[in-house]
């Protein structure tokens, strides 16, 4: 009896599942929209100093704890896709 409840609690609608992967999609899609646009600042910004643009971002990160831990998320969400 336990091992039918605990299947029947744990049971997942396809509806369910689907609307699951739809949201991940839509949160990576605006996730990559702005990770371009930081991308376009930055290589605008390196473009105006005459510099690298990936030792400038990294220079970037590498300097604010904050960018550091975004760019980690934008990482692990790049593996999830």
């Amino acid at each position: 009896l336990l091992s039918y409840v605990k299947r029947f609690e744990s049971y997942e609608t396809i509806g369910g599942l689907f609307r699951e992967i739809t949201e991940q999609t839509v949160e990576l899609s605006i996730t990559e929209k702005i990770w371009g646009l930081i991308r376009e600042i930055v290589s605008a910004i390196a473009d105006f100093f005459s510099t690298d643009f990936d030792e400038l971002l990294t220079n970037i990160i590498n300097e604010n704890k904050q960018l550091k831990a975004m760019m980690g998320v934008v990482q692990q969400l790049q593996l999830v896709a």
